[in-house]
């Protein structure tokens, strides 16, 4: 059941991250999606992922955020 909260709440987490025009409001859910996809990955023993594949990581090409855009901070 945990782990299906936590796949639930990565695709939410994209989903706005990829509709968020604030960058202080990308930043932080960009901030839950990691925590969430970090859980993911020590829920299921799983230490790496190329490009987030096996688990459902967030890598730039995947999330809807433009190169750089996660680098920075709000203002």
């Amino acid at each position: 059941m945990d782990r299906f909260v936590t796949q639930e709440n990565i695709k939410r987490y994209r989903k706005l991250a990829s509709e968020a025009t604030d960058a202080v409001e990308r930043s932080r859910i960009m901030k839950l999606l990691a925590e969430e996809e970090a859980k993911l990955n020590s829920e299921s023993g799983y230490v790496g992922s190329p490009k987030g594949r096996e688990t459902g990581g967030a890598t730039p090409e995947n999330r809807g955020v433009p190169d750089g855009q996660e680098q920075r901070s709000g203002g």
